[in-house]
């Protein structure tokens, strides 16, 4: 469209008398426009640039301070398309001149524009110098629309359809190939149409996934037929069957398989076909059931296969057990094994944490490491282990602490931490400490004695464990034997009072070495024997079975090996 370009005389003289006084300054503000600021931005270099053409001896700048004239304007967007508008302002602010421009696009407008800006700087040169004339009045500014004006940018139809297309594909899973074609006939739609390219390129995606749609169904449908005539076979193995039923439950979803394992020939192969399905999703539980049916058939790469699910499916027994077993044997592999006892670790297993503990304590898989022992200890004591909660108080040199990892390993169901924490803590403290520095020096190397090297003073060793529990032996030694004695008489006993005359006299004549039987000896041996039997049988049961009126004095020995502190004594 041609820009609406009214008269500029009273322009041109303004100009044309400031001119005459020496060098012209021109301010070019920046158009305003509330929805298109980028538009008016470049309109706005563009109306500076006109302007420098038309007046090459003016000076332009962006900021009306000390400006001559000043020429601003604004930009705005309607059902027709850009409207422009331009005026000329003296320095005191009066309007000079306006103009206005509209055109259907931005290319448009700022040829529009530019011409505009050229008329209301071309009137000056026309001019030819001042002439004193009346200024015309000012022509009103035409109505603008409001910035907010309703634009669809499309046809009414077109928006319809979109809609539509946009319903139909929310239910695309179920009917693919009714959502292609919604978007088919978006694209199709004519006049002023901006979602054409999209709606191809929806249009183009259901139509791909109604075909992956129709392969997929044809290859359930084939992959059901074939399972329905494989699986009631007898001379198909069991475990081929069940691994067709997991790979076809990968393949197609395990909602479909459940009718197909009703198929199988027996309720035990149903059964687990069942486990392998609920371990193939991560059932800890099924994965544990597959682990133990297959250590009792002697398969102990099957069972640490199905443990290691387990443990990823969550399980930290099973992690604490598979770890132990790829420390064991043919499988063994220490990297998977540290893998598995760290994760059950993590879920606070104890049982997970101690194993873990001993590979570092004992360099078996990985190198030792005594800080890394030390904490998987305090995370097992922390998880009820209460041997591990013993351990560390032995370690520790603060009484508090010692007294606290006793009270926790009794609760752990130690017996000895339970022993020793009625002991004062600081007395077991020392007790400890003196025994793990007593263990940590090296054992003395025997060589010949010397006359003249006296041995060193040191502190007389702890009393043994044999020597503590001696009088205890003695008891028992001579109780049994006085068992055995009261059992020999009452045999004689016996056998003295037995109808057998000859066993009997054989028997008496060895007792009394020749001495003649007289009348009535036969019953007084009888009853000599029997009362000793009972006298000798019940002393040595109450030996066995009595302890002694004063125990000995509390003894405590303790002792370190590499598997912790050893204890032993009387601890009442």
């Amino acid at each position: 469209m041609k820009p609406l370009v009214p008269s500029f005389v009273a322009a041109g003289i303004a100009l044309g008398a400031a001119g005459a006084q020496g060098v012209e300054t021109i301010a070019v503000l920046e158009l305003r426009s509330r929805a298109n600021p980028v538009v008016a931005a470049e309109l706005s270099d563009r109306v500076r640039e006109a302007v420098r053409r038309a007046l090459p001896q003016a000076r332009v700048v962006d900021s009306e301070e000390n400006a001559d004239f000043v020429i601003g304007g604004r930009i705005s967007r309607g059902g027709l398309g850009y409207r422009a508008w331009l005026e000329l302002r003296d320095r005191s602010g009066d309007v000079l001149q306006r103009a206005s421009a509209t055109a259907s696009s931005r290319s448009e407008l700022a040829e529009a524009i530019d011409g505009a800006a050229v008329d209301l700087v071309r009137s000056r040169q026309e001019a030819g110098g001042p002439i004193t004339i009346a200024p015309l009045p000012a022509v009103p500014a035409p109505a603008e629309p409001p910035e907010d004006a309703l634009n669809l940018e499309a046809d009414a139809g077109v928006l319809v359809a979109w809609d539509r297309a946009r319903r139909i594909e929310a239910h695309g899973k179920e009917s693919p190939q009714e959502a292609a074609a919604a978007w088919r006939r978006v694209a199709d739609m004519r006049g002023q149409n901006p979602f054409r390219e999209i709606a191809l390129t929806r249009a183009a995606e259901w139509e791909a996934y109604a075909a992956g749609r129709r392969a997929l169904d044809a290859q359930l449908a084939s992959d059901t037929a074939r399972l329905r005539r494989v699986l009631p076979l007898a001379s198909v193995m069991d475990s081929a069957k069940i691994d067709l039923l997991v790979r076809f439950a990968a393949a197609h979803g395990f909602d479909k398989v459940s009718p197909l394992v009703a198929l199988l020939p027996s309720a035990e192969l149903r059964a687990r076909a069942e486990l392998s399905l609920d371990c193939e999703v991560k059932e800890a539980h099924a994965c544990v059931q597959l682990a133990r049916a297959a250590d009792e058939a002697k398969d102990a790469k099957a069972a640490l296969d199905y443990l290691d699910r387990a443990c990823a499916a969550g399980a930290p027994t099973a992690c604490a057990e598979s770890g132990d077993r790829w420390l064991q044997g043919d499988l063994r592999d220490p990297a998977r094994a540290i893998a598995a006892l760290q994760r059950g670790c993590d879920a606070a297993n104890a049982a997970a944490c101690v194993r873990l503990a001993r590979v570092y304590e004992e360099g078996d898989g990985a190198p030792p490491n005594a800080k890394t022992a030390v904490d998987l200890r305090e995370k097992a004591c922390a998880a009820g282990d209460g041997k591990s909660c013993r351990r560390l108080a032995g370690m520790s040199e603060e009484p508090a602490r010692v007294a606290d990892l006793l009270r926790k390993g009794c609760d752990g169901g130690d017996a000895l931490s339970c022993a020793l924490s009625t002991k004062e803590p600081a007395i077991v403290q020392r007790q400890l400490q003196e025994a793990a520095a007593g263990a940590a020096k090296p054992a003395p190397i025997a060589r010949p004695a010397s006359t003249t090297e006296k041995p060193a003073a040191k502190p007389p060793p702890p009393p043994s464990p044999r020597t503590e529990v001696e009088p205890s032996h003695d008891r028992a030694a001579a109780g049994m034997a006085m068992v055995a004695f009261g059992a020999l008489a009452a045999t004689a006993a016996v056998m003295m009072n037995s109808d057998d005359a000859q066993p009997r006299r054989a028997f008496r004549s060895a007792l009394v070495a020749g001495s003649q039987p007289q009348s009535g000896s036969n019953r007084t041996l009888t009853l000599v024997f029997g009362g000793a039997a009972a006298l000798s049988a019940g002393a040595g049961l109450v030996l066995l079975f009595t302890k002694p009126d004063k125990p000995e004095a509390p003894k405590v020995g303790v002792g370190v090996s590499p598997a912790g502190v050893v204890v032993s004594g009387n601890f009442r």
